[in-house]
């Protein structure tokens, strides 16, 4: 913008001079009237620049390579169409009116261009490239009044034509500083810069093709001199081959740029194939690294729900999983509610609590390290009678707990019998010379405790009963088991059943299974009736 305002300065400084110094008219056909028609190829190249836009990684020597396309294009019309009448065949009128013509169809031109990007602009640029508009807008008019007054010998330095000339000079320099202000507080437009590039290639090569044309004009023109005609023809040839040279050169860096974007295509996509390799091997490395912290969490709540001496789950795994197992036996229920319940088999849970007798005369006598391989000789035993689907618990201390799964409550004598056989079979050996022959006491309670009233207590008070009979078979003996199972009461009065009523209950609510081992004679008890079988041991 600046070098087109200054090229305009530059010939009105040329028309002062000789109208003001030299004191005589300007000559016209006038010798700067081609720098004043070129002073507006520079503001169209400024459009080409639109610092409003983020600039992007074209080469800007193929945007000056089209610009120079232009200029070369625009020069030959002025040279083809205005020269001839003032050089060649001198006409002052033919000149005045082809300079007036051409002039006014490159102001025309340039708002065209202004237009444009006034419409794609937004924000203070949108104001911006108004305001440059209306400014081109106002030298157009003011330009082409002059011209005309030059024609009719109106025009002199100083006169009104040069106010609007002024103005539009000034109006130029207010947007320069607008645009100045916009591009230091406000970010670029993220549009492409290769749309416009685009364009300006497509101008410059119209600009090519129009040669033909103009040869055309020149050779079948009709009123055109000799002279004129010849001039025509090798002014044409001479900007051919400038412009054929011009689009060489651009062609040539094209290539150059092709190449530099292929090597760097082929440099980007070997690097996402490395990417991709290693990104294949990090996933994999991390998914070796998930499944391997799965597994230690698990080893970790296994170790966390597993005893350390004995090797069985603790008390923390029960509390974990009994009232999930409790609730799923009272869904089961829930589900065959109007049934005949006796005749449904539930597969119901029964709570065994094993307690080891006299064992402190273990610890008191051969030590506490003899004491814990007891234990651990002791969980072994049991471990041998539980099914896989029971779950065996260092309840604490000497104490174990038996949470039977799918079980009917009816056959729990009998395998409390064989609990009782394991421990009892055989002495203990201790290490060091060590075996012991040891009792244990088992007390149990099904869960449900009572069927026609499933929901009276809930697993953790059956577990509760189970410890109160257990109590109860030390306190008989030792050396043997008591079952808690509902009486004829517990059908009578179902509503009277919790955990405390059965744990005081002196036979209303409740009766004993009792289950006794005597040196190879195992015994069960209930109601008072005895039932003795011999086993051999």
């Amino acid at each position: 913008m600046a070098a087109g305002c200054g090229m305009w300065l530059c010939t009105h400084v040329a028309w002062t001079y000789f109208e003001v110094y030299l004191r005589q008219d300007t000559p016209n056909p006038f010798v700067g009237d081609v720098v004043l028609f070129l002073h507006v190829v520079p503001m169209m190249a400024a459009l080409v620049v639109q610092p409003h836009v983020q600039r992007n990684d074209h080469p800007l020597r193929l945007v000056s390579l089209d610009f120079f396309l232009l200029l070369t294009w625009w020069l030959y019309l002025y040279l083809f169409i205005v020269i001839p009448w003032q050089y060649v065949s001198p006409n002052e009128a033919l000149y005045g009116r082809s300079f007036d013509v051409l002039y006014a169809c490159e102001q025309v031109v340039l708002m065209v261009g202004v237009g444009l990007v006034w419409k794609r602009s937004h924000g203070p640029w949108h104001a911006v490239y108004g305001q440059l508009f209306k400014a081109a807008l106002f030298y157009s008019g003011g330009s082409i009044l002059a011209c005309v007054a030059i024609d009719f010998h109106q025009y002199y330095t100083g006169g009104l034509y040069d106010i609007p000339l002024v103005a539009a000079m000034a109006w130029f320099a207010i947007v320069g500083m607008m645009a100045r202000s916009a591009s230091s507080d406000q970010p670029m437009d993220q549009e492409p810069r290769h749309t416009h590039s685009m364009w300006t290639a497509r101008l410059a090569m119209m600009a090519v093709f129009s040669t033909p044309l103009m040869v055309a004009w020149a050779e079948f023109g009709e009123g055109v001199p000799s002279r004129v005609r010849s001039y025509r023809l090798l002014l044409t040839v001479a900007a051919m081959v400038l412009m054929g040279i011009l689009v060489f050169v651009k062609q040539h860096g094209m290539d150059r740029e092709l190449l530099h974007l292929l090597r760097l295509s082929r440099q980007n996509l070997d690097e996402m194939c490395a990417l991709k390799e290693e990104l294949e091997s990090k996933e994999q490395s991390l998914r070796w690294h998930s499944l391997e912290l799965q597994r230690k969490n698990l080893e970790l709540q296994e170790i966390s729900f597993t005893d350390p001496l004995t090797g069985v789950w603790n008390r923390r795994y029960l509390e974990e999983i009994v009232t999930a197992e409790g609730g799923q036996v009272l869904r089961n229920y829930e589900r065959a509610r109007g049934g005949d319940i006796r005749k449904l088999d539930h597969r119901d849970l029964v709570f065994i609590m094993v307690d080891m007798d006299f064992f402190k005369q273990v610890n008191d006598i051969h030590g506490h390290p003899a004491g814990d391989r007891l234990l651990q000789r002791v969980a072994e035993r049991l471990s041998r009678v539980v099914r896989k689907s029971d779950v065996l618990v260092r309840w604490g201390g000497e104490e174990f707990l038996i949470m039977s799964r799918s079980t009917d409550p009816s056959g729990t004598p009998a395998f409390c019998e064989r609990i009782l056989e394991v421990i009892a079979s055989e002495p203990f050996d201790l290490g060091h010379g060590v075996r012991v022959r040891k009792t244990c006491s088992i007390g149990w309670a099904p869960f449900p405790w009572s069927r026609n009233a499933y929901e009276a207590i809930c697993a953790e008070e059956a577990i509760a009963l189970a410890d109160t009979a257990l109590y109860k078979a030390k306190a008989a003996g030792r050396n043997q088991g008591i079952g808690i199972v509902p009486g004829e009461g517990a059908l009578l009065i179902p509503h009277a059943i919790t955990l405390e009523a059965l744990q005081n209950d002196d036979g209303v609510l409740t009766r004993r299974v009792t289950v006794q081992h005597a040196g190879g004679n195992i015994n069960v008890f209930a109601e008072g009736l005895v039932s003795t079988e011999r086993h051999d041991i």
